[in-house]
């Protein structure tokens, strides 16, 4: 079966691993996206496709997440990414996380911002395409 593009856009990301270790991101920064135009938290940049098989992320680092790897994609803040650190405290989105697994005993957890102008982003929209395809 031949994989079927369904979505495609840039992206801002990062592993979760990457915002608990970067003591960069202290109070200052996670409340700078509050009152300015700055990205929001993010280590990577690139641009996504999300395909019948999975998604694939280019850019400064590349990443690949299988359909069938997929064990959990949630939207919302949490501790490692909170609505402090989005401009209207996430009144017009917030991150899409998307927990893998790599081996039987490893997973990794990514956050994803999609299309990000500065005060919206697509996340609704690929979080309701990954939930309707890891249904089927």
């Amino acid at each position: 079966m031949v994989a079927q593009k369904m979505l495609e856009g840039n992206v801002l990301w990062s592993y979760d691993h990457e915002l608990t270790e970067d003591k960069s991101l202290n109070w200052y920064k996670k409340i700078a996206g509050l009152f300015s135009f700055l990205k929001p938290i993010h280590k990577h940049e690139g641009n996504i496709l999300l395909a019948s098989n999975g998604i694939f992320i280019t850019g400064d680092k590349q990443l690949e997440l299988p359909i069938s790897h997929i064990e959990e994609v949630y939207m919302g803040f949490d501790e490692l990414f909170p609505p402090s650190a989005v401009k209207n405290f996430g009144l017009f989105w917030q991150p899409l996380r998307i927990r893998s697994t790599i081996s039987r005993s490893e997973s990794q957890t990514v956050y994803l911002v999609i299309n990000h102008s500065g005060i919206f982003s697509d996340n609704q929209t690929w979080f309701n395409a990954l939930i309707s395809l890891l249904r089927k």
